[in-house]
């Protein structure tokens, strides 16, 4: 049985003790996750972050997690006033992913978090392609993502996903629904760069501007292609050949004949496709309800997210092929140089770097 007392401290403060008191909490709010990826979820690494000091958590390695607290003292006007609470759920290997809860007026505990789909990391995937009558490398070789040439029969319900890989990452994140098409290229000037640009920047400085107006907007890339990105020019100046960029530049490109600077204007080519998945900045994939074929991409077109991209790797004067940020499939079918059949990869997350070679 609890009993309590005074005492005073030296400064003459008064304390009450009491033994045998049992503080209960409550389960305020309960949640569950997935893997986006791959449905199930098991992660020793999960955690629920709480920045309130007075909730604290529980969880299993399945998913399944409990935000605790006495609700009297963190919810202490609920008779007529609602609260929010914020917190993000974590694990090695995913993104993090910010949860916000409503506690309702008179709640009745626990309330039910939304449910979560946690999203795998990226991986970056790279490799070789040989001859393989002499296995030397084969320079310029270009390696695609394709459709699974034996599809599962019956196939599923539409839409079925396309998977596409970029040669470059995205600058922003799309939502579902959002437009990609193919684009044909019309240059409309030339020149180099007058300093190096760097990976991030979103200034570069150009020996020459002509050509650069209008819808026009820049292509720079490296004389073997193997790096292409495509960047939305927002203003020119002050200073001489100084054009500013709306993105940073997912790649660093060196002076004069190292790099190439093309001023391009582009018009709408074929059928659009959908996303059929909502890609992150620093994506290298689109999951997209069509496979389009053609060598560059619109993405969102029209939008303030507008940004345009390269289908595909090429190899460099050793054979190397890569692709950066790939994930949110489990599986892509791989092809160089069209030879078939295409090389099926089970994505292995676990792995920073996937190796992928082609002998063709």
């Amino acid at each position: 049985m609890a009993s309590s007392w005074t005492i005073s401290g030296a400064d003459g403060t008064l304390y009450t003790v009491t033994t045998d008191v049992t503080t209960t909490y409550y389960a305020v709010i309960t949640g569950a996750v997935t893997d986006e990826t791959f449905g199930s979820f098991n992660m020793p690494g999960f955690a629920v972050e709480l920045t309130r000091d007075d909730l604290q958590s529980k969880n299993t390695p399945e998913g399944l997690y409990a935000v605790t607290g006495r609700p009297v003292l963190s919810f202490p006007k609920l008779s007529s006033t609602s609260y929010k609470v914020n917190y993000t759920l974590a694990a090695p290997g995913f993104r993090n992913y910010p949860v916000q809860v409503t506690i309702p007026v008179n709640a009745t505990f626990p309330v039910s978090a939304p449910a979560v789909g946690m999203r795998r990391l990226p991986v970056r995937l790279q490799g070789r392609v040989v001859s393989e009558s002499n296995g030397l490398p084969i320079i310029g070789a270009s390696v695609v993502s394709v459709d699974n040439p034996t599809p599962p029969s019956p196939p599923p319900p539409p839409p079925i996903p396309h998977s596409m890989l970029l040669r470059s990452q995205l600058y922003a994140a799309h939502v579902v629904g959002a437009p990609v098409q193919a684009v044909t290229l019309t240059q409309t000037g030339n020149t180099q760069l007058a300093q190096p640009a760097a990976a991030g920047t979103t200034t570069v400085f150009l020996n020459a501007t002509g050509g650069l107006s209008g819808s026009a907007f820049i292509q720079i890339m490296t004389p073997d292609t193997t790096l292409v990105e495509y960047a939305i020019v927002t203003s020119t100046g002050p200073a001489t050949g100084q054009v500013n960029l709306a993105t940073p530049l997912n790649r660093s490109y060196g002076t004069g004949a190292a790099s190439t600077v093309n001023f391009v204007t582009a018009a709408l080519a074929g059928t659009a496709a959908h996303l059929l998945a909502d890609p992150n900045a620093g994506d290298g994939i689109l999951v997209a309800d069509a496979l389009l074929t053609a060598t560059t991409l619109v993405i969102d077109d029209g939008s303030p997210a507008v940004e345009y991209h390269e289908v595909g790797a090429v190899t460099d004067s050793m054979g190397y092929y890569a692709f950066n940020g790939v994930g949110r499939v489990q599986e892509l079918f791989l092809q160089a140089n069209g030879a078939t059949p295409p090389t099926p990869w089970m994505i292995e997350f676990d792995q920073p770097t996937n190796i992928v070679n082609f002998s063709i």
